[in-house]
């Protein structure tokens, strides 16, 4: 009869995978880390504006611009560096994946910001559009505020690639981001 003790060491396995923090550290990090950053909020429903900015501004402390239509974001991406653009897919005059699209093709501040989809719409196909149009990750609505904590976290601190096509591929997604597994499909 034996007995063997097994571990592994420090530093050994795949260096790319790393946890989630929970959604209290996430929001904590947000709240005592990033505060100076900016981002734009894309959304044309009045409701669902009030209580993402609650949750950014108040709640986050985070510089909050707000785009009601696709092609406002396009116009307001072109005049500011935003470190994350939060995208709804359906809205009035220019939806969301034209905007992606528009905003990934034209030189600027924005073009390699990251884009996260917030939309109702959840069926694999709308996931693939919104990664195929140029978006980085994707949130369903109503958006779960732990889910959106930890997303902000992870695209905060891992940024998009340096070099991004006018259309992007799945393979622009962060290895980290649980939506990639759903693009590779």
């Amino acid at each position: 009869w034996i007995t063997l003790r097994v571990g592994v060491l420090p530093g050994a396995g795949d260096s790319h995978a790393t946890a989630d923090p929970s959604p209290e550290e996430a929001e904590r990090r947000l709240r005592t880390e990033h505060g100076h950053r900016r981002l734009l909020l894309v959304e044309d429903d009045w409701v669902n504006q009030e209580v993402s900015l609650e949750l950014l501004r108040t709640e986050l402390g985070l510089q909050v611009d707000l785009a009601p239509d696709g092609a406002e974001a396009v116009r307001m991406s072109t005049d500011t560096a935003y470190d994350l653009i939060l995208m709804d897919v359906q809205m009035p005059i220019m939806d969301g994946l034209t905007a992606t699209r528009t905003i990934r093709a034209r030189p600027g501040p924005c073009a390699r910001a990251p884009i996260v989809a917030m939309t109702a719409n959840t069926f694999d196909e709308d996931r693939k559009a919104c990664f195929d149009a140029g978006m980085d990750d994707f949130i369903p609505k109503p958006a779960n505020p732990d889910q959106l904590f930890i997303t902000l976290l992870r695209w905060l601190e891992h940024p998009a690639p340096a070099a991004y096509p006018a259309t992007a591929s799945h393979s622009s997604l962060s290895p980290d981001s649980p939506s990639a597994a759903v693009a590779n499909r």
